[in-house]
């Protein structure tokens, strides 16, 4: 055994968590690795205001500092707080349902972001060629997979929502393709890079055909 691993949580928005984590596991001996995890946040909403990578690095080297071995190696896994913001999803408006409250369904949901329903992770979305302007209409994002859990952002503003709209959800870079998943029979969406205004597919959407290929009848 070379070493020792610690992970105190996930999307936490402070870094003493981070600090404190180390004391603990300094005391149960001297190693050569210390692996100080991860679960730096990333900004979701328009509240959250993580440490920056700066900040959450000046923490845990002090703390490495102050109660680790001066030759031991030291790693951390900031993942989440380096690509949530790299990808957004995008997703086509197919019902509008207005009354006590209004409803956006979209073409999508939670087989291909599983964070809310596991996790209640709050996201943002917005009508994505009407991002800018005067404040819309209180809305709820729902999936099309036929579960009242089904909810990608619960309680949204959106601006004039309608049928055929492209409706886009920021942050969705860590986790959400990784989990993404055949729930109820859906195909995995495809994954497009884009940069300075040219696009190109990176990972293609599935198929009907690979969605049955292991049904032996």
């Amino acid at each position: 055994m070379r070493g020792l691993h610690v992970h105190v949580g996930s999307q936490i928005l402070d870094t003493a968590p981070f600090a404190q984590s180390v004391a603990p596991v300094a005391a149960l001996g001297a190693f050569e690795v210390y692996d100080l995890g991860g679960g730096l946040g990333a900004r979701y909403t328009y509240a959250d205001r993580p440490p920056s990578v700066g900040d959450y690095l000046d923490t845990l080297v002090g703390a490495a500092r102050q109660h680790l071995p001066r030759d031991a190696q030291v790693i951390i896994e900031p993942g989440r707080s380096m690509v949530a913001s790299a990808a957004f999803t995008l997703y086509r408006v197919t019902t509008v349902k207005r009354g006590a409250h209004t409803f956006v369904a979209v073409d999508g949901g939670m087989g291909d972001n599983l964070e809310v329903a596991l996790f209640a992770q709050r996201f943002e979305a917005g009508i994505a060629n009407r991002l800018a302007g005067t404040r819309g209409e209180r809305a709820v994002v729902v999936g099309r997979h036929c579960e009242s859990g089904d909810v990608l952002v619960d309680g949204v503003e959106l601006d004039a929502p309608a049928v055929g709209d492209l409706l886009v959800v920021p942050a969705t870079g860590a986790y959400c393709f990784t989990m993404a998943n055949n729930y109820n029979g859906t195909r995995r969406i495809p994954v497009v890079f884009a940069r300075d205004g040219a696009a190109r597919l990176v990972v293609r959407r599935e198929t009907w055909e690979e969605l049955s290929a292991r049904d032996v009848e």
